[in-house]
């Protein structure tokens, strides 16, 4: 009897054991979310898969990724690494270089400055009648076309030479800030033509705008672009990078490329020196998009001549690269590539690598172009 009662003992022990692990279990898978649908994890995985290949082939560290669909974010990832050689894998909140982004950016704080009826298109820069004056440069008189500069000029790249072609003249001179350079230039390289003739690729162009939103505003153009464009939707990780390793911001990449830490990178401010996270360029994207999913920043009348081409070169307007209703532009610097755009069909979508590759373009053209019906 005594050998039956202890069994009995034994068997209810191991009952109210399972009993206890059976209530842990089901109260653990209450707090686990529903496994996701197998045909949406079919979906973005044929998204996933267009960006492992191009990272594999390419040679790419680390990537991040995030695209809207009539004004709401419906996807962000992060693939790789941020830095191989601690390992540390890339978020969705890690900040890369966005380089010549950075361009539209200063074109929105330029179009806002014209709305408020502070800036025109047609005001020229430099010389007497010029916004800068003659506060760069110490040559007087200038030399030929400089005087003829204007805003739409810088905007559009007509600036009539200082061109990225053959020697961009803002890899000059690693030693001087932003307007010491541009004062080098001035004196040191002539205009090839007479400007509005001809579209040229120009940072300087974009180096100048930085230099007139300061004037007009009597702010740094970091601190002007982020009290008026950006803190106002919500957008505070974006800032001006910094030019060497040790001078990486809070959750930025590493770039996989020695040159990326050589040349002073943080003197590109306006033309291409701003670091964000996709999903803040999208963020910020959607707010120029034409949309009425969500406001934009800008008035319609401001959006469209933003993005009208200006000269007989239509594929760049002030600011954006156009390609019928596709809106775009890239950023490219040693370790970094970067790009977004904007479709008619209502995406707006960013994507930053911090590897070498080309034709990021294409990828995001092929991922935005996948058959995914967001949000159904």
């Amino acid at each position: 009897m005594k050998f039956l009662n202890i069994i009995s003992t034994y068997l209810i022990r191991i009952v109210i054991v399972l009993i206890l692990s059976f209530s842990v279990l089901n109260c653990s898978a209450n707090k686990t979310p529903n496994p996701p649908n197998p045909e949406e994890i079919s979906k973005t995985k044929a998204i996933d898969d267009l960006v492992y290949r191009f990272m594999s082939q390419s040679s790419v560290p680390g990537a991040t990724l995030a695209i809207a669909k009539d004004g709401q974010l419906v996807y962000a990832k992060a693939y790789g690494f941020a830095d191989e050689e601690s390992g540390d894998r890339m978020k969705v909140e890690t900040r890369s270089r966005i380089s010549s982004i950075s361009k539209t950016i200063t074109s929105i704080a330029v179009m806002k400055l014209i709305e408020n009826d502070l800036l025109d298109l047609d005001d020229k820069i430099f010389g007497d009648d010029g916004i800068l004056k003659n506060d760069f440069g110490n040559q007087r008189p200038y030399k030929q076309f400089i005087t003829d500069l204007t805003v739409k000029h810088c905007l559009s790249h007509h600036v009539g030479g200082w061109g990225n072609a053959s020697n961009d003249p803002t890899m000059l001179r690693n030693e001087l800030n932003a307007s010491d350079l541009l004062s080098y230039i001035i004196d040191n390289i002539r205009l090839d033509s007479k400007p509005g003739l001809s579209y040229a690729y120009s940072n300087v162009g974009f180096l100048i705008l930085g230099r007139v939103i300061e004037k007009i505003t009597g702010k740094t153009y970091e601190q002007y672009v982020k009290e008026t464009i950006l803190s106002p939707i919500g957008i505070n990780n974006m800032e001006i990078g910094g030019s060497t390793f040790e001078d990486k911001k809070l959750n930025e990449t590493r770039y996989h490329n020695p040159k990326a830490y050589t040349q002073n990178f943080s003197r590109r401010d306006a033309n291409g020196g701003w670091i964000a996270t996709t999903s803040d360029l999208v963020k910020l994207f959607v707010r120029i998009d034409g949309s009425a999913s969500v406001p934009d920043i800008l008035n319609s009348g401001t959006l469209q001549l933003m993005t009208t081409p200006p000269f007989s070169y239509k594929n760049y307007a002030l600011g954006i690269m156009i390609n019928g209703g596709v809106w775009y532009h890239g950023g490219s610097f040693n370790g970094s590539r970067s790009h977004w755009m904007r479709t008619p069909s209502g995406y707006v979508a960013a994507i930053m690598i911090n590897g070498d590759a080309n034709n990021l373009k294409k990828l995001l053209e092929d991922i935005v172009a996948t058959p995914i019906t967001w949000g159904k």
